[in-house]
């Protein structure tokens, strides 16, 4: 193994850091979006199927549940985009970075792997 796996062997500023780890964030984010949009579109489209008046009273529950909480997903990952233009007029991008993950260091998910 390479003894120097995980060290950052970047020339970048702290800012540089921020607006790569804000970027590939986003593009998580957006990745995840795209598949419960998806998702929830398709739950949508089942209830007005003919086969959706057969359902029983426990598949109908199931199904309601399961379209709420595909919406409120939606919504959760729609957040972060929102977030991302209110702040960055105001040139606060690190903020961004810290709330997803819950830590005092502006860092992405994604880059903790790198």
């Amino acid at each position: 193994m390479d003894p120097n796996i995980g060290q950052n062997e970047r020339n970048e500023s702290h800012l540089e850091r921020c607006d790569r780890n804000l970027v590939e964030l986003l593009q998580e984010v957006r990745v995840a979006q795209t598949g419960v949009q998806i998702l929830f579109a398709f739950l949508l489209g089942l209830a007005f199927t003919s086969r959706f008046g057969q359902a029983t009273e426990l598949q109908r529950v199931d199904y309601f549940v399961t379209l709420i909480s595909s919406g409120f997903a939606a919504m959760l990952l729609i957040a972060p985009t929102s977030q991302h233009r209110l702040l960055f007029r105001r040139g606060d991008k690190e903020i961004s970075l810290r709330w997803p993950t819950g830590s005092s260091s502006p860092v992405s998910p994604a880059s903790q792997f790198r």
